[in-house]
């Protein structure tokens, strides 16, 4: 994980800094605080070996990578389990 710093800071970039994380978010903010509690604790080296849990818990959170196989797994097997001997329902405008 790459930690985004200004090589030169200037009002322009302390205005835009909070823009980079997650913390304006309801849902990841409190995933990225621990990350970042974990990272001043060990420093940025150790940390990514120490703190890989909390660095996947954000990431999961961010992304919703597992979330969404989830979904679409069951979506899969909702059609594989689709049972084509039924019938179709009428359409709205037939009543």
């Amino acid at each position: 994980m790459a930690f985004l710093s200004p090589f030169f800071r200037n009002p322009i970039t302390d205005l835009t800094g909070p823009l980079m994380s997650a913390q304006t978010g309801l849902r990841c903010a409190d995933f990225e605080m621990k990350l970042m509690n974990c990272y001043e604790a060990y420093g940025y080296p150790k940390g990514m070996e120490v703190c890989q849990a909390y660095y996947d818990d954000f990431k999961e959170c961010c992304t919703r990578e597992k979330q969404m196989s989830r979904v679409q797994a069951i979506q899969n097997e909702r059609e594989r389990q689709a049972k084509p001997e039924y019938e179709k329902p009428p359409a709205m405008h037939a009543f």
